[in-house]
């Protein structure tokens, strides 16, 4: 007796779980709590304290420390107390089991974790080293495992923004995206709950207005990476459109006045959105989508100016009919971080309530650059949504492409003043400021500085490139269209890329990072 096939699920279906998945994994996880209060308390069902900070915040924080740990503690500081150890360039550390009594009169047993943070740092980081922060962290199963048990931190700093900062780091050791099926049904495993104390040497505890603060920028942060680090089966554009679509009900309900505009679909070629249309074509299942969510445009005028955030959305690359080899196409997943860096930061500012007096505007450019018998290709020439033409001469091109599009749109639209745009755009901008330092490229120096320098306050590091784009404007001459999607010669891609997407964005005049 054959057997009965197994009836598929409807792809609406599918889809539908799917969604639900991704907003269960990330808005339902457990927030990282942060605090001033540097008491333990003792009934927290704690199995991890972790101490974290520079050898000076280390010993001004003996006498504030709770009294179960002050003993480990001193004796890590003294034999760290000296001007060899202040200096060094790798994280020290101790782990060990204290006693500690709860409130039935019971002693048990904790592992203390502490991690001497070093001070050598450049003009080009950030003197806390957040960096060597979450590296130390992330080593700890305590953070990374999902189903871990609660974890409390004492993230210290020498001044009230060093601790700050070593408390946003420790938010990026955190448990983000994991289905390993070591210790059970990965949907079964929530991440650990984890407190942060956070206090400084020069002013004591952290406000609560600064906790509140942090713990909106972490979980944001968390959310980018996290929707960064999901594979292409779980994020799709229809699926990052729910999750979208969930994250503007979650700030609906905190009061802020949030609207979404999706254009998804067959919509983008009948509305001229050549760039992102095209290069998302070849995806049947899963269409293209510009996603527009506005904060505080309800009651704009329409010559209020606004503050514009562009995000690339790429979900998977495969570099298109120019289809990238087996190493080259690995963590192509990651292609929508842009997009995903900018929401988050969207949902921060909205959820925070920043006062910013004037409208903000996220702008996702979604796409799946895939191969099919409708996939864009190499001589197509296509119209822009600027109005330009393009011939195409690299289907692996296709960022500044959608990009181009997405700014477009704002700049007819949105009537932006200032635009930002995020995107992992070309890999050349990896080989010229390296795998820590994000590159910048703006055609105002007072954004470039203010950018640069906001970056090394808080650990994110940007470093400038040269934004020149009449040196490279030949380089996309056609014969055939107002110019092509990519390079002549390999030696300018940045260059380039960054002056593709001002011509076809037709955005120029305007104060874009």
């Amino acid at each position: 007796m054959s057997k009965r096939p197994a009836q598929a699920c409807p792809p609406a279906a599918k889809s539908a779980r799917q969604s639900d998945l991704v907003s269960e994994m990330i808005l339902d996880r457990p927030a990282i709590l942060y605090t001033g209060d540097v008491a333990l308390p003792k009934d927290a069902a704690v199995s991890s304290v972790f101490v974290v900070g520079q050898p000076a915040a280390m010993k001004a924080f003996v006498a504030a420390a709770p009294e179960f740990l002050k003993q480990e503690l001193s004796n890590f500081v003294t034999v760290h107390d000296d001007a060899s150890s202040a200096t060094v360039s790798r994280p020290s550390q101790i782990v060990t089991m204290i006693k500690q009594t709860d409130l039935t009169g019971e002693d048990k047993f904790v592992k203390l974790v502490l991690i001497n943070i070093p001070t050598e740092a450049s003009r080009h980081n950030n003197p806390a080293r957040p960096d060597a922060v979450a590296k130390a962290l992330v080593k700890f199963p305590d953070f990374t495992a999902p189903g871990s048990r609660d974890v409390h931190v004492f993230a210290l700093g020498n001044t009230a923004r060093d601790a700050a900062v070593t408390g946003i780091s420790v938010g990026r050791a955190a448990f983000r995206f994991n289905l390993s099926t070591k210790r059970g049904a990965p949907c079964e495993m929530p991440s650990p709950k984890i407190t942060v104390g956070v206090w400084s040497a020069e002013s004591g505890p952290a406000s609560k207005e600064l906790c509140k603060a942090l713990g909106v920028v972490v979980d944001k942060m968390r959310m980018s990476a996290t929707l960064t680090d999901m594979p292409t089966n779980f994020l799709n554009t229809t699926t990052y459109v729910s999750f979208m679509e969930r994250l503007v009900g979650d700030l609906k309900a905190l009061g802020r006045d949030v609207k979404m505009n999706v254009i998804q679909g067959n919509e983008l070629e009948e509305q001229g959105f050549g760039g992102l249309w095209n290069v998302g074509k070849a995806c049947t299942a899963n269409p293209p989508a510009l996603v527009v969510l506005s904060w505080n445009a309800s009651n704009a005028n329409p010559d209020d100016k606004s503050i514009v955030l562009v995000g690339k959305g790429i979900v998977y690359d495969t570099g298109g009919l120019a289809l990238k080899s087996r190493e080259g196409m690995s963590m192509m997943k990651r292609d929508m971080g842009g997009s995903a860096g900018l929401l988050g930061a969207f949902a921060a500012i909205v959820e925070s309530d920043v006062k910013l007096g004037k409208p903000l505007y996220f702008v996702g450019c979604l796409a799946e650059n895939s191969i099919g018998p409708d996939a864009f290709r190499m001589d197509d020439i296509i119209t822009m949504y600027s109005g330009l033409t393009v011939e195409i001469n690299n289907t692996d091109a296709e960022g500044r492409l959608v990009m181009a599009d997405g700014a477009a749109y704002a700049a007819k639209h949105l009537n932006p003043e200032f635009l930002i745009d995020m995107a992992t755009l070309t890999g050349a901008s990896g080989i010229a400021t390296g795998h820590f330092h994000a590159a910048i490229m703006a055609n105002s120096e007072e954004v470039e500085k203010a950018a640069v320098e906001a970056g090394r306050k808080i650990g994110d590091m940007v470093h400038p490139l040269i934004f020149c784009p009449e040196f490279h404007r030949a380089e996309l001459q056609s014969d055939v269209a107002d110019l092509k999607n990519s390079v002549r010669s390999r030696e300018a891609t940045r260059a380039l890329a960054t002056t593709a997407l001002s011509r076809t964005s037709l955005i120029d005049i305007l104060p874009i990072v």
